[in-house]
């Protein structure tokens, strides 16, 4: 909840693109220290072994093996000055990223979770989904794109992983790429449903064939995603280098994520009920 200089417009605060505060950097780091340090020894960090290290390393902080109390503390406080010092706004997410990455499943949930509070209330651009800093706010946006990479199928869930990171990527976003690997998630689960292969195993084909399994979408429905296929696929289309596709813009490779997500999880629910219905 919004504390109260905000909730009575004392103290506005635009939304955090391509920037990061002082004081969500503050924030995101006391969390971290809050988990990663012994309630009882401010200095013995509960997982120190585990790739914090290694972390430290990979970002390039001043580090020394820690032998002693002395130098796991210079080494704490050598992290704590390269990410609040930094004048890169994005090396908070970078450490965000790179610690969830080195954590356990449990405290990468757990801390991703404590982590996306911080920066709703900072009033961030950002949020964090299967350990990647992401510009997406919405939490339905977020929860349509969870969902889809929970797919038991594979091939499903490696499109839509590789679509999310080719975006997520702050540094070097490849969004053509992103916006390819989206529709494809959508082709994948079209060919599990119809069991299309090979040359025939396209969306534009597929999507056509959904009815004769049971899977019965609206015209309007089959039409909106049979042109999208064109989107990317016909002469001018992304998968073929078209002119009117180079450097594609974030917006775009953002609504394909998301529209192709929510299509996979339509289509997974109407060929659930569809299996349902034969046992």
């Amino acid at each position: 909840m919004a504390v109260f200089s905000r909730r009575n417009g004392y103290n506005t605060v635009a939304i955090q693109l391509e920037r990061a505060s002082d004081t969500l950097k503050r924030r995101i780091m006391a969390t971290f220290y809050k988990q990663e340090f012994d309630t009882y020894d401010t200095i013995e960090w509960t997982n120190y072994t585990t790739g914090i290290e290694d972390m430290m390393i990979e970002m390039g902080v001043p580090y020394e093996f820690p032998k002693n109390e002395i130098i796991k503390r210079k080494n704490a406080e050598a992290l704590q000055r390269f990410v609040l010092e930094s004048k890169e706004w994005y090396t908070i997410f970078d450490f965000v990223e790179r610690y969830l990455a080195v954590s356990d499943e449990n405290t990468s949930a757990k801390m991703a979770n404590e982590f996306n509070h911080i920066l709703e209330d900072e009033v961030s651009a950002y949020r964090i989904l299967d350990r990647f800093v992401v510009p997406i706010t919405n939490k339905a946006e977020l929860a349509t794109i969870e969902e889809a990479k929970s797919t038991p199928y594979d091939s499903v869930r490696t499109h839509v992983s590789k679509a999310l990171a080719l975006y997520a990527d702050r540094k070097a976003p490849d969004y053509e790429n992103s916006i390819k690997e989206s529709i494809s998630a959508v082709e994948a689960m079209c060919c599990i449903i119809t069991g299309l292969t090979g040359a025939q195993a396209t969306l534009g084909a597929a999507i056509k064939k959904l009815k004769d399994k049971g899977v019965h979408i609206h015209r309007a429905m089959e039409t909106a995603f049979s042109s999208l296929y064109g989107y990317t696929s016909d002469e001018n289309g992304i998968r073929h280098g078209g002119i009117d596709f180079k450097n594609a813009p974030a917006e775009d490779a953002k609504y394909m994520l998301i529209s192709c997500s929510a299509f996979v999880n339509y289509l997974m629910e109407k060929w659930s009920k569809v299996q349902c219905a034969k046992q």
